[in-house]
């Protein structure tokens, strides 16, 4: 009987080295997905007939928009923030090139450059992202929201200065309350507002 409180003790320690076996660390939490915001494909052509360089500096983001992770507004003051759907880069460099692009495709600059490039440029592109959010306030009527500021600066010496300063923004209504459908709206968003600022510099006649 001496022996009982051992033996005990023995196969307390054999149960448990036999469950540990069955154990999982592996956690069934969700996945974490990437996106990026991007304008349709096009076939940029050479056949722009001004003679004027652009070049697009790299554009500032307000710091509520300046996470990866996407941004909900749920109410008049209040916003969320989505670690599991993300921006695949940052938002605000991302927003850069694909205005880069679009400005190219217009086909109102000869060249369009980024600060980078050793060209001089005519005029001087600067802004800022000030809004980039899925607006769920509404949960019938969700939409992506898109807000960017720009200033045209004229880099001739002569007549340097600001040229032209704007506010674009874009509500677009989404068909369902999705990242996908999100990005697409964002996605359209920009491609507005690449449109509407390709036509105010086309008025301004540079």
């Amino acid at each position: 009987m001496k022996d009982l409180p051992k033996q005990l003790a023995a196969g307390i320690t054999l149960c448990v080295f036999i469950c540990s076996g069955c154990v999982t660390l592996e956690r069934n939490s969700p996945e974490r997905h990437y996106f990026a915001i991007e304008l349709p494909q096009s076939v940029e052509s050479s056949n722009s007939t001004s003679d004027r360089t652009l070049s697009v500096a790299n554009l500032r983001i307000s710091p509520r928009f300046a996470d990866r992770s996407f941004v909900y507004r749920t109410s008049e003051t209040g916003y969320e923030s989505d670690f599991y759907n993300q921006f695949l880069t940052w938002p605000d460099t991302m927003i850069t090139e694909e205005l880069r692009k679009g400005l190219a495709a217009s086909q109102e600059f000869k060249y369009v450059l980024g600060p980078a490039d050793a060209e001089p440029p005519n005029y001087v592109l600067e802004g800022s992202v000030t809004g980039l959010y899925g607006d769920f306030r509404n949960s019938s009527q969700p939409a992506a929201v898109l807000e960017i500021e720009v200033f045209l600066y004229n880099e001739n010496s002569s007549n340097a200065g600001i040229v032209m300063q704007k506010r674009y923004m874009k509500s677009v209504p989404l068909k369902e309350k999705s990242p996908e459908a999100l990005v697409q709206g964002w996605d359209q968003a920009l491609q507005q507002i690449v449109t509407a600022l390709a036509g105010d510099l086309k008025a301004a006649n540079l």
